[in-house]
């Protein structure tokens, strides 16, 4: 692999918020769409290409020798941040400063393609959410692939979860994901009422992964829109994590699972994102799901400084508020 690639997945995530800084701030007054193609251009030009097997296991191969990111200097004037463990995991919690006592719990389970680590840049959610709710958030490092299946993923995120509802109460839980966390979110509400166990208050989901067979007919279109995420890419990470199961298996792509009786729920995604697709067809089979669609984003586009980044944040804060008792 060459070095541009090799640098790539090292710089990307500070570009992209410091440009996209200012990116942000000279499109203010301008609109979605011109905001949402200049951030597309942004991150075409600065993210690594995943579809690339030599580049997707160079990005894996650094991921696990960096570990689990850290929130930057500038987040940490804002929150406290401890470490624990449960079992094998590295948990980190995290609280606004200065927050009154309570008693919700914001169980976040980040994105990474089942494959890649909490990065940096995925605090600006947790911050997001934390500057409009009081609640502690709690993040898990939970197994990824290619070393670990996605049976050791799903058993982990469980056990954790039922450990956390021992301690609070599954009413005083709410499940945040984004990309692969939002799947992983919803396969967990599936597993706990199919085994009949207590289910979350909530499910908050950004630009969640609902299908990792990558089977929606609009996602070729899709694709030409997506400044970060491929087909190509998806059919990559398969084995990794699949270990063989079938990518329509509802244990992993929680839309082929039933959808009934599941707490209320929240998506986010953007017209500029392969995934996009996923929370569109789990509208189509439950009308109960209540999709936010935002033209011009992409992936997972809460974490950047767009506004619409701030309206996404705050209708989640605003949904939780609804259906939580603080």
């Amino acid at each position: 692999m060459d070095r541009k690639n090799s640098v790539k997945p090292v710089i990307a995530t500070g570009a992209i918020l410091a440009t996209g800084a200012l990116v942000g701030l000279a499109l203010k007054r301008n609109g979605a769409a011109l905001r949402g193609k200049a951030f597309y251009y942004l991150v075409k030009l600065m993210s690594p290409n995943l579809s690339d097997p030599k580049v997707l296991r160079a990005t894996i191969e650094k991921d696990r020798a960096d570990g689990p990111k850290r929130p930057p200097e500038k987040l940490l004037s804002k929150i406290d941040v401890r470490e624990d463990s449960y079992g094998s995991m590295l948990v980190f919690h995290a609280t606004r400063k200065a927050a009154p006592p309570s008693r919700l719990k914001l169980l976040y389970l980040h994105g990474g393609a089942y494959v890649l680590d909490l990065q940096e840049i995925q605090w600006n959610l947790v911050v997001g959410l934390l500057e409009r709710i009081d609640a502690e958030v709690i993040a898990p490092i939970y197994p990824l692939g290619p070393e670990a299946s996605w049976r050791e993923t799903t058993t982990a995120v469980r056990e954790h979860y039922l450990s956390l509802v021992e301690a609070y109460g599954a009413d005083n839980i709410v499940i945040c994901g984004d990309s692969a966390g939002g799947g992983l979110a919803l396969l967990l509400a599936q597993a706990m009422r199919d085994d009949k166990l207590p289910q979350p208050r909530a499910l908050v989901l950004f630009s969640p992964a609902l299908d990792v067979s990558g089977s929606g007919p609009d996602q070729p279109a899709l694709e030409r829109r997506d400044p970060a995420l491929s087909l190509r890419m998806l059919h990559e990470i398969q084995p990794m994590w699949l270990k063989g199961l079938s990518p329509t298996d509802p244990r992993v792509s929680p839309l082929f699972a039933n959808q009934d009786d599941l707490p209320p729920t929240i998506i986010f995604s953007g017209d500029r994102d392969i995934l996009h697709s996923d929370a569109l067809r789990l509208k189509a089979i439950n009308p109960m799901v209540d999709h936010r669609s935002y033209p011009e984003m992409m992936h997972v586009w809460p974490v950047s400084p767009l506004p619409e980044a701030r309206q996404a944040l705050d209708e989640a804060a605003a949904f939780i508020g609804q259906h939580v008792d603080q």
